[in-house]
């Protein structure tokens, strides 16, 4: 089997090839977590084809190779710790669980966990991607830029989010550019989705908060999903999600840019949903 590696300074990469599934799919981060000893390490998690899911889990004051991808963005979801981003010459971005942090394509990024915890992260970047970039940070910091909302903030906290947006439902996009649309789906116990499929593309999810559940296809085991979960759709399975439990529930949704929902079987000009 082909191998792959994403370079990360700190530590050991899990080399695996991995292929968009052609069937519906939840990691449990905690059985990665299971797999590994004391960071530092990462392991690729999934391909939807466009993006390769990158889980990196290391100890406080490791940090990653500083380096700058000219032609695309890269992002990443913090599960657990905090971590400190320094992004071109911006002033540094200090970020913890359930933050968004996204670095435009161009900009030099170095990242450093900090604290007295471990960290762990996912990073959503193009497969085949090289890290032979190593760039320069002047010596000078540039403030932030001047954004209140996302889409494309560097630095999306999830707490401001809910502070401005309240009490469920609510749908947010966060990531917005030419290879992705990224949703924070906010919804309280006993919200669904509308069932729906998406003929020609794959979603995938990541929960951030609380427990769902997705019933997929016709017939097939439920999934139940809890914060950390990852869950996998492939494309023309019907997808209908719930919140369970007492809590809210937090998801980010990840899709190309244009993202065509079929709501209804009666939709003659869509082809049918698979089983």
């Amino acid at each position: 089997m082909a191998k792959a590696v994403v370079s990360d300074r700190a530590g050991a990469t899990e080399r695996k090839k991995v292929t968009t599934p052609s069937e519906p799919l939840q990691i449990r981060v905690g059985d990665v977590l299971s797999r590994h000893g004391e960071p530092p390490w990462s392991e690729q998690l999934l391909s939807d084809g466009r993006n390769l899911a990158v889980l990196i889990c290391n100890s406080p004051g490791q940090t990653n190779d500083a380096h700058v991808h000219p032609d695309f963005n890269e992002w990443w979801i913090v599960l657990k710790g905090e971590l400190v981003w320094e992004i071109g010459d911006y002033e540094p971005i200090h970020a913890r669980k359930g933050d968004v942090v996204w670095c435009p394509a161009g900009l030099r990024h170095h990242i450093k966990t900090v604290g007295n915890a471990s960290s762990l992260r996912l990073g959503v970047t193009k497969p085949g991607s090289s890290h032979d970039d190593k760039g320069e940070r002047g010596t000078k910091a540039t403030p932030l830029p001047d954004q209140e909302l996302p889409p494309n903030l560097l630095h999306t906290a999830a707490d401001a989010m809910l502070a401005h947006f309240g009490e469920p439902p609510w749908s947010e996009t966060i990531i917005a550019d030419d290879r992705n649309r990224s949703n924070l789906i906010c919804h309280g116990p006993g919200m669904s989705n509308n069932a729906h499929w998406h003929p020609d593309f794959e979603e995938w999810w990541t929960i951030l908060k609380g427990e769902l559940t997705w019933e997929i296809g016709s017939g097939r085991p439920t999934i139940h999903a809890k914060e950390g979960d990852i869950v996998f759709v492939p494309k023309g399975m019907r997808h209908y999600i719930s919140t369970v439990g007492s809590g809210i529930s937090w998801r980010l949704a990840v899709t190309p840019p244009e993202a065509p929902h079929i709501y209804t079987d009666d939709d003659e000009s869509a082809p049918p949903p698979r089983q």
